[in-house]
């Protein structure tokens, strides 16, 4: 899986929510990653709907926990929490739904996958029938 790379903070970071960070941010948020997404998208979020995503994706990003808290502490906690919501939205989507790009089952750059084809019979469908009306 791969997170999603965003200008922020004077600079481009990596945000990744595995599953684990995930249950985390559900932990902390008392709801699920996609009601917390519909939250952030209706206006209806509350403080750590903005600033767990943010938090979390960050240190799924690669870094360290004290590095991520300094980071929203200074530019998530010490501005208005309406900035950062856009962000948060965007780590949650990179997760809920794949970094652009990021399609499942692709091939990587350079590497090509074998066609597979399944006969009738493979894929479900009845075999063609011989008989002819009785």
């Amino acid at each position: 899986m791969k997170g999603i790379e965003l200008t922020w903070a004077g600079g481009e970071h990596e945000f990744l929510l595995t599953i684990d960070l995930l249950r985390a941010l559900q932990l902390k948020c008392d709801a699920g990653p996609q009601h917390i997404l519909e939250r952030l998208t209706t206006r209806r979020w509350m403080i750590d709907d903005v600033l767990e995503p943010i938090r979390l994706g960050l240190e799924g990003g690669g870094l360290r926990k004290e590095e991520a808290r300094t980071l929203v502490r200074r530019f998530v906690e010490d501005r208005p929490l309406t900035e950062s919501v856009l962000t948060a939205q965007a780590v949650l989507m990179g997760a809920l739904f794949g970094a652009e790009g990021d399609l499942p089952g692709e091939a990587e750059a350079g590497k090509e996958r074998p066609i597979r084809t399944r006969s009738q019979e493979e894929s479900g469908g009845s075999p063609a029938s011989i008989a002819g009306p009785a």
